[in-house]
């Protein structure tokens, strides 16, 4: 997966601010079917393709709107939460089972079903279907592996440390600007009787984003890249420094009892009914706050209060990759299906449920008030997120790392020497 770098973090950011006039439309030159460019469905034989993704409500309608396009194409949907997704995809890429088209991320996620020869090369679609045009680059980079593209790009994301303002409100408090107020903050939450930070720990994805932003915080951001780039030793005081703050934030109780076994998906309850002032989220929890019925204007973010300068949030992307086994006519249809859902015209109508496109040229909803702050937190760099910038392998020993000294089996020295056996052992298999 190629090197993230300040240089295109800011086409990035420029690409999403900005409106490109590059878009491509429903129907327009980028949906080439049987050599034409007009949309029109000109193929006789009716094709069924069967399609995984993350459960949203839009879909199903956007699908619907699909088939009234390309009524000769057959739409199998199936949707799931986060981590079923990510464990029914392993399954079926080892018994060879794997849909036509899927939902994945960027990073080290999503290159190893290229790396293992599961998905097909979009690099020639992409070249003819004017990519380059419709794209953000750094959407296009975060989904290319080995120097081919492996996906259609689908949401750009950047993380940002969301509150409730009442919560804080009647706590006296305001946004933190250094790494000191934020932890005297944490205390006069935890003293107010509320839980200072709405984490989960199951999947260890969730408790990842604090470690990583607290890794950013003690390493740096030059020493923190080559941690992720396995060019640094993991048994490092700042690694060692980042594992005794997790374990001094559990043991002050700032994240809620027993979360080394809770659900994501449960702690946004706790900041929405005001038990928790924190949680750290993305681009995203915008539409989350609206489907779940809240007001957005209660809550605010803020970049993670790290003393370096520039501050970088954790980024990164998702696509659809298109299954590499499929008929080449299920193939086309997938790509169709890619494209459609990614097109301006979908974005458009389905604005305020879609999340952050990696599509030029689209408009902002006014439902997500928060995108554009996000947005601008990353105007100066970000670093790709752990469990996309690290080999799975490595990402696995963090999420057990992290519980382990959360449940006192293993000490923040013991952890950091576990995940530099875990980062040797994975360069020495390859």
């Amino acid at each position: 997966m190629k090197k993230w770098t300040w240089g295109w973090i800011f086409i990035l950011i420029f690409s999403l601010l900005a409106a490109s006039c590059a878009g491509r439309e429903i129907g327009g030159a980028g949906f080439t079917n049987a050599g034409r460019s007009d949309g029109k469905n000109e193929t006789e034989e009716k094709v069924t393709i069967s399609f995984w993704t993350l459960n949203a409500e839009w879909v199903k309608y956007a699908i619907d709107d699909f088939k009234l396009q390309y009524p000769n194409i057959e739409v199998e949907l199936t949707l799931y939460d986060t981590d079923p997704i990510k464990e029914t995809l392993k399954v079926a890429a080892s018994s060879k089972t794997l849909p036509d088209i899927w939902f994945t991320w960027g990073g080290t996620l999503g290159s190893f079903y290229p790396e293992y020869g599961l998905s097909m090369d979009l690099t020639q679609v992409a070249s003819n279907h004017n990519w380059s045009g419709t794209y953000s680059k750094a959407a296009l980079d975060m989904v290319t592996f080995g120097n081919k593209i492996t996906g259609i790009p689908f949401h750009v994301n950047v993380l940002g440390m969301w509150y409730s303002k009442n919560v804080y409100a009647k706590a006296g408090l305001k946004a933190p600007s250094t790494f000191a107020e934020f932890e005297s903050q944490l205390q006069t939450l935890k003293d107010a009787g509320v839980i200072p930070l709405a984490f989960g720990s199951k999947g260890g994805w969730h408790t990842m984003r604090v470690t990583e932003q607290l890794l950013e915080h003690f390493a740096g951001p030059e020493l923190h890249d080559k941690l992720n780039a396995l060019s640094a030793s993991w048994n490092d005081p700042a690694v060692v420094m980042t594992f005794e703050k997790l374990k001094e934030y559990t043991d002050k109780g700032y994240f809620p009892k027993g979360y080394s076994y809770l659900d994501p998906a449960e702690t946004d309850d706790l900041l929405f009914q005001e038990q928790a002032g924190m949680i750290y989220e993305g681009t995203w929890f915008d539409v989350t706050i609206n489907s779940e019925g809240f007001d957005n204007t209660k809550f605010d973010v803020f970049p993670f209060p790290s003393d370096w300068t520039p501050r970088r949030p954790s980024l990164f992307a998702d696509m659809f990759q298109i299954n590499v086994e499929s008929v080449p006519a299920k193939q086309e249809a997938a790509i169709k299906l890619g494209e459609y859902l990614t097109s301006v015209d979908v974005i458009n109508k389905y604005l305020d449920s879609y999340g952050t496109p990696a599509t030029l040229s689209t408009k902002n909803s006014s439902k997500s008030p928060h995108v554009q702050l996000l947005l601008e937190t990353a105007m100066d760099g970000g670093f790709l997120i752990t469990d996309q910038a690290l080999p799975q392998e490595v990402v696995q020993k963090l999420f057990e790392a992290q519980d382990k000294v959360a449940l006192n089996e293993w000490t923040p020295a013991q952890a950091a020497e576990e995940m530099e056996k875990a980062a040797q052992a994975y360069k020495k298999k390859k």
